[in-house]
């Protein structure tokens, strides 16, 4: 998988974006080298998934190793969009889609703004995405 550097705004239902968040924050105590613990939504959410598999294993096979690449931010003024923009380690694109159909499969219903990013002109969370 070729890691990128991208924005992408969607629309994930409200218990969505409670999954998405605590699977960043999981992510992020992951590659912190902490034992990290699971939000509660999230882990009763991927135990009815997978009730035979321990949700640890589920959430490090979905992440992989290391930096998630990713980071969670919201557009002001535009209800529960999320944006997911890529850190500078980058991220594969089908990572991210393997994780909202795993995590937020509802956001893949709705429409989405995919926006490639360069490295040398970052952009902020809030810039333009409409």
């Amino acid at each position: 998988m070729r890691r990128r550097q991208f924005r992408l705004l969607l629309e994930p239902a409200p218990e969505e974006v409670v999954r998405l968040t605590q699977l960043h924050r999981y992510a992020s105590d992951v590659a912190g080298q902490e034992r990290a613990p699971i939000g509660g939504v999230l882990a009763e959410y991927i135990a009815g998934l997978f009730p035979q598999k321990d949700p640890r294993q589920v959430l490090d096979g979905l992440l992989g190793k290391g930096d998630a690449g990713w980071s969670l931010g919201t557009v002001p003024g535009q209800g529960r969009s999320l944006i997911i923009q890529t850190t500078e380690a980058g991220v594969a694109v089908s990572a991210i889609a393997r994780i909202l159909e795993q995590i937020a499969p509802g956001a893949l219903l709705r429409p989405m703004v995919y926006e490639p990013l360069s490295l040398h002109n970052p952009i902020d969370h809030r810039g333009s995405l409409h």
